[in-house]
């Protein structure tokens, strides 16, 4: 079984635990501690005033007690006057722990060419974590074991996941690093069951990396391999995936790692070409101060060239909160991380580097076990994600990546159900060029039934206003429904006063399977030990559940594929007087996404 113990996610359940009953106090390793993080990140002012809004939110939301309250009333107003940044698609990467599971099989190849495109359309790139070493399975030999010969170099499995990749008209997302074997005199096995030893030889791994590059320009040609991602390791200040047992040797060993991994493919791919960043994890104490390595690659001496800076392109991090209803605690929030990384890069002058975050969202599930993969099937992870979504585009986070997309991982075929996660996924995809709007709610419901938060887009090519509207609450149990009421002001219908309105909800009752299923399971006795390690939330059922309950699970399968399907219902609505009136009742957890064409702006 595939071993997915995320470090920062176990990091993070720690953090917040102490947080709450207050027993431990923890300091920044390296140079630094919490009271410096917290200063830098108050030299950006904007990113720091989202950062306390939303602290104070889950605050809030945290502290709901589970009360059926009376239904109330929510009002949004979306204006169009004014509208400026570009929605954009924030969900555009998937993380593959290990290339064979799902990218080396006949599932893969035997797929149409267009299934991703059909099925998944927000997904552009594949993470193909530690793709070229650390285990004699993962080495990329003839012979893994043959510590004589260091150039036996067989780069033909990477190249079948990546053909594969390709085929699905997706974008190729090298994670290196992780040294092979044979490379290392005293390897030794982390954690996450890949050596992490930094090379005897920085030349012979330099050796490489450069063949590496090669073999890939080479069978996939240049134009295709000069569109690809590169990333040197996982969480790069996380001893569990790169360690000489001391803080500072092991940061300049990552620095010479980063800096000879750079120079190879610079050497093949060409430095103008090449896109190439680094991956902290940063969502908790790490063996050393991650933004030294900024300041390295910003103005520090090049060990491989003897020159000063290292290109880096793009930084990235990890974020996991603890789990459902329990919040990531400051100063590890996601705007905390972010601009942890965004305010020191900066300051080195690096002014034009993209931020994502590159594996994360939800640790554990409700039981307190590992999620796999690391989000839930309820309701509440569609209001999760939206709120999310809205985060994104509010701190300008590029890109936030995904574990899988339905109960089968990837290739479900005609067995794989989609999550709601995925489903939503799918609708904030279809906002991504639209100019965003004014979304105001006027009458907030109390934290007690969640919050009614969202945002809005207008696309002008073809006169269609955007609006995903969620409503959030921590305590999942909550049962009250809000009448939300959205106002869009300043418009008019292109012809005959009404437009056209279509519709998608994801709650307890539309586009999901989990409360069936959660309640079948119950009914069975099933428990926690039916699952194994893993969290009894999880739902990739066939990847960590007992034989049991995957019987259960395939002899229901055509019902729980009928309730998760995603519909869409259109209507048409009247526009008087400049305004456009929808209403929606909202449960706790859920979400509603509007598409209304022949909707015309007002200009003032």
């Amino acid at each position: 079984m595939m071993n997915m113990r995320i470090k920062a996610g176990i990091t993070a359940a720690v953090l917040i635990i102490a947080a709450i009953v207050g027993a431990v106090l923890y300091s920044r390793s390296g140079k630094g501690n919490m009271a410096e993080r917290d200063n830098d990140n108050m030299k950006n002012t904007d990113m720091q005033a989202t950062s306390e809004n939303v602290t104070e939110q889950t605050a809030e939301e945290s502290t709901a007690v589970r009360l059926n309250e009376p239904e109330s009333e929510v009002s949004v107003k979306v204006n169009f006057a004014g509208s400026g940044q570009l929605i954009k698609n924030k969900f555009t990467d998937i993380n593959q722990w290990d290339m064979a599971m799902d990218w080396i099989s006949e599932k893969a190849s035997g797929q149409p060419e267009n299934y991703m495109k059909e099925n998944y359309p927000f997904v552009k790139r594949v993470q193909l974590m530690t793709a070229t070493g650390g285990t004699l399975q993962r080495d990329l030999f003839l012979d893994p074991k043959d510590r004589i010969k260091t150039d036996d170099y067989d780069f033909s499995p990477l190249g079948t996941a990546i053909g594969n990749i390709i085929r699905q008209g997706l974008t190729p997302y090298i994670v290196v690093g992780n040294m092979p074997v044979k490379y290392c005199s005293e390897p030794y096995t982390g954690s996450f069951g890949v050596n992490v030893r930094p090379p005897d030889d920085y030349k012979v791994y330099y050796k490489y990396v450069k063949a590496l590059a090669e073999f890939m320009m080479e069978r996939f040609g240049a134009d295709e391999v000069r569109t690809w991602t590169w990333r040197a390791l996982v969480e790069y200040e996380n001893k569990d995936w790169f360690s000489t047992d001391n803080p500072e040797t092991t940061r300049e060993a990552y620095f010479k790692l980063y800096d000879y991994t750079v120079a190879a493919l610079e050497e093949v791919i060409g430095a103008e070409h090449l896109y190439i960043g680094a991956h902290s994890m940063t969502n908790g104490e790490g063996f050393w101060d991650e933004r030294e390595f900024i300041d390295h690659v910003a103005s520090g001496t090049n060990y491989c060239t003897g020159k000063k800076g290292t290109q880096i392109d793009f930084l990235s991090f990890s974020y996991y909160d603890v789990k459902p209803g329990i919040r990531s605690p400051a100063p590890f929030t996601l705007e905390s991380n972010l601009a942890l990384l965004h305010d020191r890069a900066i300051k080195n002058g690096l002014t034009q580097l993209q931020y994502g975050v590159d594996e994360g969202r939800i640790a554990s599930g409700r039981d307190g076990k590992e999620l796999y993969p690391r989000t839930v099937a309820s309701s509440y992870q569609a209001a999760y994600d939206a709120k999310l979504f809205k985060q994104m585009h509010d701190i300008d986070l590029d890109y936030f990546s995904a574990w899988y997309l339905n109960t089968e991982r990837i290739w479900g075929e005609a067995v794989g159900i989609n999550p709601v996660g995925t489903h939503l996924a799918n609708l904030t995809y279809r906002m991504a060029g639209a100019e965003r709007a004014s979304l105001g709610i006027t009458d907030k419901v109390s934290p007690v039934s969640g919050k009614v938060d969202g945002i809005a887009a207008y696309s002008r090519d073809t006169s269609t206003a955007k609006v995903l509207l969620y409503k959030l609450n921590e305590d999942q149990q909550d049962t009250a429904v809000t009448e939300v009421k959205t106002t869009f002001e300043n418009v008019m219908a292109l012809q005959d006063g009404t437009v056209n309105v279509k519709r998608w909800v994801i709650d307890d009752d539309h586009a999901n399977y989990w409360p069936r299923w959660e309640a079948y399971l119950k009914e069975k006795g099933i428990t926690a030990d039916d699952f194994g390690g893993w969290s009894g939330d999880s739902w990739t059922v066939t990847s960590v559940a007992s034989q049991k309950v995957r019987q259960y699970w395939y002899a229901h399968l055509q019902e729980y594929h009928e309730l998760s399907m995603l519909k869409e219902e259109e209507t048409v609505a009247e526009i008087k007087d400049g305004k456009l009136v929808l209403s929606q009742e909202m449960k706790s957890n859920s979400i509603v996404y509007y598409e209304i064409s022949k909707l015309k702006i007002i200009d003032n």
